[in-house]
């Protein structure tokens, strides 16, 4: 019995001190190799009215689609898919400091025009 709960602190002090991971950061693509598709105006903001947020399509020569989204010239966010994945995997990166460090955020989660760049 004591061996358990010796192994059980060793295990909680352990855990209660692991460094916290800090979320995973991605560049901006670059957008030079890539070929501009089309441009059009979508509303990330609850707040100003209208549609606000720029998105600039581009295609990749390995097939996917990047949406770079900005506001007032600002890059503030920017998405990944391919119309060949047969999963369909949509992945969406948004830079919540303005240090062009974009963070992943769930496809499905609604997200609005940074503080930062306002």
């Amino acid at each position: 019995m004591l061996q358990k709960v010796t192994l059980l602190c060793f295990l909680l002090i352990t855990f209660i001190h692991l460094p916290v991971q800090a979320q995973q950061t991605f560049a901006l693509p670059d957008i030079s190799k890539l070929k501009l598709l089309t441009t059009q105006w979508s509303s990330h903001a609850s707040d100003i009215p209208g549609k606000q947020t720029k998105m600039d399509f581009y295609s990749s020569p390995e097939g996917q689609i990047i949406t770079i989204y900005s506001y007032k010239a600002r890059n503030i966010a920017f998405s990944v898919h391919s119309n060949s994945d047969v999963q369909k995997t949509y992945r969406i990166f948004i830079d919540p400091t303005g240090k062009h460090l974009f963070q992943e955020i769930s496809p499905g989660a609604h997200w609005e025009i940074p503080a930062w760049a306002r």
